[in-house]
């Protein structure tokens, strides 16, 4: 799970077809990210984090090797004390992100669907690594939370800012195998929390109504957006449904291109279907009822990591911390202010890391901490002068993150 950063030149229309085959299903997703960190084999990623069987995540290998997600680095030895018996090594060629450009041309309320939902991801994560630092006091550094006061000059430098880090932690991840190839020390496996969004305390600038989200169908969040992502005509409908209240007829008529009036409606049912779009209104026309639709907000859900914690962990810095953050994410998403802007920073980033990797990442997160103070000092004084203040909301931690008992299905 990671931020929005540079990508190599492609289409836009490339790159989502691209995420729409790994999005499709939800364990794709989760090999693209696990192989970015190490190479493995089937059977590794299988016996790790599940899957169905070895056969089924064998057959997700090769369709995301057919498609450029992954690259074969050779062979290994299986550790059955049978000579010959050899594994495919796999390791992932990129990560599944939406650059600046593909993020831009999504509709609004898509945008902050997929924030939601990768949130709460980052959430439940993020509350195994406080557990497992107050059970068993695991290092790393302590999740913080800051509000900040800032003009657009102080975002754009602090976002700025919070993309630099997150390639050097990168670097540092690679940098980290090569000095535990000569040594004996293990690497340990760390998330790195990086956020930055604006607050809900700037919704009198927010300009878009849509719909209060009431569900949440039943299937993993990827594979809701994988339909959409594939199919230019699911997201033209999305966007106008973000822009203003239309009906099946009015959008055929109006922004159709020339596609049948049955392919609309299949497409409208079928946003409806998986929460992207609501029934806001009926108008009678003809001597018929005609449904009126609008893009829909997320359905925000308060039995979610933050909740039934136990006294111990709840009495814990670290966790009023992530209650705060909590609540803060909540409160923007409802407000629809946590992606107004186009370069909201959100990143989980699980890494391995060895000791000297550990402390060049929390150091580094250390000085991220104090450039961003200074830059609210230095936007103190801009705004004083008169520039037009908002307020940001950044969250930085470092955890060793285990990998939990649940298997993919």
């Amino acid at each position: 799970m990671v931020p929005k950063v540079k990508s190599r030149p492609r289409s836009t229309r490339e790159r989502l077809r691209q995420l729409a085959l790994v999005f499709k299903i939800a364990i794709r997703l989760k090999i693209v990210a696990e192989l970015y960190i190490q190479a493995m084999s089937p059977k590794e990623f299988y016996e790790k984090f599940g899957g169905g069987s070895v056969e089924r995540v064998s057959q997700h290998f090769e369709v995301l090797e057919k498609h450029g997600w992954l690259r074969r680095l050779g062979f290994k030895e299986r550790d059955t004390g049978r000579p010959g018996r050899r594994e495919s090594l796999f390791r992932a060629t990129q990560v599944a992100f939406f650059d600046d450009e593909t993020w831009a041309m999504l509709p609004y309320s898509l945008r902050l669907g997929y924030s939601w939902s990768l949130f709460k991801a980052i959430a439940g994560e993020l509350r195994e690594g406080i557990e497992g630092a107050v059970s068993t006091g695991r290092t790393g550094r302590d999740l913080a939370c800051i509000t900040l006061k800032l003009d657009r000059t102080g975002w754009t430098r602090v976002i700025g800012e919070l993309g630099v880090n997150f390639e050097l932690i990168f670097e540092e991840n690679q940098d980290a195998k090569i000095r535990v190839a000569s040594s004996d020390e293990e690497l340990v496996r760390f998330g790195i929390l990086q956020i930055g969004f604006e607050s809900a305390l700037n919704a009198g600038r927010l300009a878009l109504g849509l719909a209060d989200g009431r569900f949440e169908p039943p299937i993993p969040f990827p594979e809701r957006l994988a339909p959409i992502l594939a199919d230019d005509l699911s997201l033209e409908i999305l966007a106008a449904l973000n822009e203003c209240d239309m009906s099946v007829k009015r959008f055929h008529r109006e922004l159709g291109g020339g596609v049948s009036e049955w392919a609309v409606r299949y497409r409208f049912g079928r946003l409806r279907e998986l929460a992207w779009i609501t029934v806001i209104d009926k108008v009678r026309r003809r001597g018929a009822y005609e449904n009126i639709y609008r893009a829909t907000k997320p359905a925000i859900i308060e039995n979610g990591p933050w909740a039934n914690v136990p006294k111990k962990l709840a009495e814990t810095e670290a966790w009023a911390a992530f209650e705060h953050l909590s609540d803060l994410v909540k409160e923007a998403i409802v407000a629809g202010t946590f992606d107004l802007r186009e370069d909201p920073h959100v990143c989980w980033l699980i890494t391995n890391l060895d000791r000297q990797g550990r402390d060049n990442v929390v150091a580094g997160l250390n000085e991220l901490e104090a450039f961003i103070r200074e830059e609210e000092r230095e936007a103190g004084e801009r705004i004083e002068a008169g520039a037009e203040p908002l307020t940001m909301v950044v969250a930085l931690g470092a955890l060793e993150s285990p990998i939990g008992d649940v298997k993919a299905p």
